[in-house]
């Protein structure tokens, strides 16, 4: 079989037709051969009958031998019996019309009728050797040989084509992706193998584009994987806007593609064409049943042959390069350097310690305090901290983003919400006037299916009053899927947890969904606070935030406050809570319960919350 695919079609439909010729005629040869033993068979039983009925009892007459002749009564001849003893034994006969008593006789084949004399007369059998049966039979044969080598020339050609069919879909299934129809990375490696020989003989350029996509495991395990697939198929036709028709567009797998860019005049327009496809993708992605989903990319380009010589370090540095955008704020791009080698395998490395951190015990958490504008605290946020033990204290921009890629984040998440909810209630139940504790939530927690019941189970378990707990989503998760978004913002609403959207403004939130959210804070980030108060433009955008928050009836809590002008300039402004190294950094639980005032502030009654800002 493994021969038979390789050969062409026409030689294929000759050699089965051949081999059903021949195996027809034989068939045919097989059959004429038994049809006559059988007919010598029943000649000889038939003589053997006529022997019996006129063995010298009754006169016959023959007018010569192996011709037609007649026996009659009237002219008895003793040499008839020999005569048809010898025909009986060479199995030829005699066309012979005899006059018998009437009456059936099997084994001649015939019922004779009786005249008024009780006599008969009867066409016995006919006078011919095999070569006559053949010469009768043959346009009988000719005829069944004709039709079934028809029906043979039909089914083979069926049978070629079907065959011929089933090995394309094969060799289909082999080098093509069944969800998104576009090359796999087996043939994808095959046609930057030819492109670049291609570009050996003739010179230019040609780049490599590693595409991943933004934390599509969360739209994958919240929604489902038939809600994956329709994202892919919608990321799929978008980027093929963009190829042109010598371009190679595969998915490597997952939510990995990769574009092979083929007759570039320079390494300067593999980057442009990173940055149109960056466009592309930000704008929404309409779904067959009509949701809206947004989904950013990040993107590495590698570009031959500054970057790499062969198809494997082209795709391995595009692959370096990718990573690297995400490190740097995601839906992005970045092109390879030599040293981002060496950084994917210490990624690898972190990934793997990462993996054994919480078996390890090597997670904790650091709680930051958030206070009013005088400095007094109300209420901590909950910060995750990674001291490894072969990497000693990684930074949290270096694993957090590492456990969203992985999936890790869901587990760790988990873990962060049990901790705070439990060490929150411990201080309560200690006299400690905290109001709040604040619990950022991953983009994959919050899409995630069962959020509101893990938020559920938590509370019940830990004993913290509802009202207590701060959820802090970013703009991006909020809207990733709106619709998911709604339902579990009134869910929890519902369960008395408060929802703060965390780092407001650097995101690309739209104002008419904040107001259908079920909101309580935002948090303003503080990338804003930079420049304050001297810089005119970041003070019109903090003032601008405020008044937006305050608009939709929300609180807004500032962080990164670390100067006195910049909480003056903020108090001036009419904003009321603040978060930052001012007043103090994350500390552990037990330096935090030694830091926190023994007194609650003398304008707050029990039961306490902060008020709108």
């Amino acid at each position: 079989m493994a021969l038979f695919r390789y050969i062409p079609l026409r030689y294929k439909f000759w050699a089965v037709n051949g081999l059903a010729f021949v195996s027809t005629l034989i068939l045919v040869l097989v059959a004429m051969g038994l049809e006559l033993r059988s007919i010598n068979d029943t000649r000889q039983e038939q003589g053997r009958e006529l022997l019996r009925l006129w063995s010298g009892t009754q006169p016959l007459s023959l007018q010569g031998p192996l011709r037609p002749v007649k026996l009659d009564a009237d002219d008895p001849n003793d040499w008839v019996q020999h005569l048809l003893a010898s025909a009986v034994a060479e199995s030829t006969w005699l066309d012979a019309t005899v006059v018998v008593p009437g009456g059936v006789y099997p084994a001649l084949g015939t019922w004779v009728s009786s005249d008024a004399n009780g006599e008969g007369r009867a066409v016995i059998v006919q006078a011919m050797g095999y070569a006559e049966v053949f010469a009768k039979r043959a346009p009988v044969y000719a005829a069944a040989v004709f039709l079934l080598m028809l029906a043979v020339l039909l089914g083979s050609q069926v049978l070629i084509r079907f065959v011929d069919r089933h090995q394309r879909s094969l060799q289909t299934m082999a080098h093509f992706d069944a969800l998104t129809g576009l090359p796999n990375r087996v043939l994808a490696q095959d046609r930057l193998q030819h492109a670049l020989e291609k570009i050996r003989r003739r010179g230019g350029y040609l780049a490599v584009l590693f595409i991943d996509l933004d934390r599509f495991k969360t739209l994958n395990d919240s929604h489902g994987h038939s809600f994956g697939d329709a994202v892919l198929k919608a990321v799929t036709k978008r980027l093929q806007q963009r190829c042109r028709t010598e371009d190679t567009l595969a998915r490597l797998g997952g939510d990995e593609f990769l574009l092979v860019l083929e007759q570039l005049g320079s390494a300067a327009r593999a980057e442009r064409i990173a940055e149109e496809l960056l466009e592309l993708l930000r704008q929404p992605l309409i779904l067959a049943d009509g949701r809206e989903v947004f989904v950013g990319a990040s993107i590495g380009v590698a570009v031959h042959p500054g970057d790499g010589v062969t198809g494997d370090e082209l795709v391995r540095n595009a692959d370096a390069a990718m990573y690297l955008a995400k490190t740097r704020g995601r839906n992005g791009w970045c092109r390879y350097e030599p040293w981002l080698t060496e950084q994917a395998m210490q990624r690898f490395e972190l990934e793997r310690n990462l993996r054994r951190a919480l078996e390890r015990e090597e997670l904790y958490l650091h709680y930051q305090p958030l206070t009013d504008m005088a400095g007094r605290p109300f209420g901590v946020e909950a910060l995750l901290r990674w001291k490894s033990s072969e990497h000693g204290q990684v930074p949290p921009d270096r694993f957090i983003s590492l456990a969203e890629d992985t999936g890790m984040i869901v587990p760790i998440g988990n873990w962060v919400l049990q901790q705070a909810c439990q060490q929150a209630q411990a201080w309560r139940q200690a006299g400690m006037d905290l109001q709040v504790i604040a619990v950022n939530l991953s983009p994959i927690q919050f899409l995630h299916a069962d959020v509101v019941q893990q938020v559920a189970q938590t509370l019940q378990h830990t004993g913290l009053p509802p009202r207590c707990l701060e959820l802090e989503i970013t703009e991006g998760a909020l809207m990733q899927d709106t619709q998911h978004a709604e339902q579990a913002l009134l869910a929890l609403r519902a369960l008395g947890v408060r929802v703060v959207v965390d780092d407001f403004g650097t995101g690309y939130s739209s104002l008419a969904y904040l107001r259908r959210f079920a909101l309580d804070k935002l948090k303003v980030d503080r990338t804003f606070l930079q420049g304050l108060p001297t810089s005119a433009s970041d003070a019109q955008l903090v003032r601008t935030i405020m008044q937006l928050g305050q608009g939709l009836g929300l609180q807004v809590l500032v962080e990164g406050v670390e100067t006195e002008a910049q909480r003056a300039w903020l108090q001036a402004e009419g904003c009321r809570y603040c978060q930052g190294f001012l007043f103090a950094r994350p500390m552990s639980a037990k330096r935090l319960a030694a830091w926190w005032p023994a007194e609650p502030a003398p304008d707050r009654a029990a039961g306490w919350q902060p008020q709108l800002a």
